[in-house]
């Protein structure tokens, strides 16, 4: 892969993109090598994406390159962008963003795609597309929409501000805010701490969580499903033998 850079500890994956020279923004290229990636990638349960380098995650699309597409490659691009986002939305592993600098644009996209966020004090988040005279074309809108509510979330896509990991943190949308050099340490271990779990139940959680309009019926389907395994047996005989 000539952007991405894939090690594997056990059950976790760790997918780094490697564009530091321009802050890790993502090209086509990138683009699809994160798509077949995520089409191929087997045996984990658990994926912590993060960028190269110590000033960025993502810093967003490749600008440069989208500036010499025509209104129908622009389209074409919005939606390849929105496609892999989904994608990593709705693989059946856990997924963890490490923001360790600058989630802007499609990089914070990105990481709104994941399941949780864990950002680095230096960290700096936004969707700054207003200042480009465009808006946020990779899911952006709905998903910090949904992240930390409408009224929010269109302040900072119309004022295009960058806020800090705490401030993230405060509206709810980064799940911790971490020491530079714990920000991976610290996604390895909540990692391998949901892994001890079952790995079937996890994935019901996810997609009962992510599926809300379902509501109650998805959710006592998935709740039996889930009671009919062998891991929920033995791991509630091991619950009543400590009675």
């Amino acid at each position: 892969m000539k952007y991405l850079e894939f090690e594997k500890r056990d059950k976790v994956g760790l997918l780094t993109i490697q564009r530091p020279e321009v802050l890790n923004t993502l090209n086509y290229e990138a683009l699809r090598e994160i798509g077949k990636f995520l089409d191929t990638v087997d045996d984990i349960n658990a994926l912590i994406l993060t960028g190269s380098g110590d000033r960025a995650f993502m810093a967003g699309a490749d600008v440069k390159e989208m500036q010499n597409l025509d209104s129908t490659q622009i389209v074409q691009f919005s939606r390849y962008g929105q496609g892999i986002v989904r994608k990593l939305e709705e693989v059946p592993f856990i997924t963890l963003a490490a923001v360790n600098g600058y989630a802007l644009g499609g990089g914070l996209e990105l990481a709104l795609g994941c399941d949780f966020i864990y950002a680095s004090e230096k960290a700096k988040l936004g969707l700054p597309e207003i200042k480009l005279g465009i808006i946020p074309g990779w899911g952006g809108t709905h998903r910090l929409s949904r992240a930390i509510g409408k009224r929010r979330a269109k302040e900072l896509m119309m004022t295009g501000r960058m806020i800090s990991a705490e401030e993230a943190f405060a509206m709810g949308f980064v799940n911790r805010v971490c020491a530079p050099d714990q920000l991976l340490p610290d996604c390895w271990d909540v990692a391998n701490e949901m892994l001890q779990y079952s790995a079937f139940a996890l994935r019901q959680i996810k997609q009962v969580v992510d599926v809300l309009e379902a509501g109650d019926e998805l959710e006592a389907e998935r709740f039996a499903e889930c009671f009919a395994t062998d891991e929920s047996k033995r791991d509630i005989e091991k619950f009543l033998a400590k009675k």
